[in-house]
């Protein structure tokens, strides 16, 4: 199993992004953007005009300080469904 967790901000867009990778791929995806929170999964691809990203992680450039635990990805997961109950 092989697992990668990123935090990347989006300036042109104006959007955080927390994604956890397994085997390259996309699996859960967070969406923080003008007060809304987004999550995606496999499972959930899609909503609204938002979607899981398809690229593989090496296909995208990241930095050091992008990659996270997945404690902190986990952390901000879990808190983005306790506010949606």
């Amino acid at each position: 199993m092989n697992d990668c967790f990123i935090k990347k901000y989006w300036k042109e867009e104006d959007i955080l992004f927390y994604l956890h990778f397994h085997n390259k791929l996309v699996v859960r995806q967070i969406e923080v953007l003008s007060g809304e929170t987004v999550c995606l999964t496999i499972e959930s691809p899609i909503q609204g005009e938002h979607l899981l990203c398809d690229k593989e992680l090496d296909d995208l450039s990241f930095e050091e300080s992008d990659y996270i635990s997945e404690k902190e990805f986990n952390k901000v997961w879990s808190l983005q469904f306790i506010k949606n109950k």
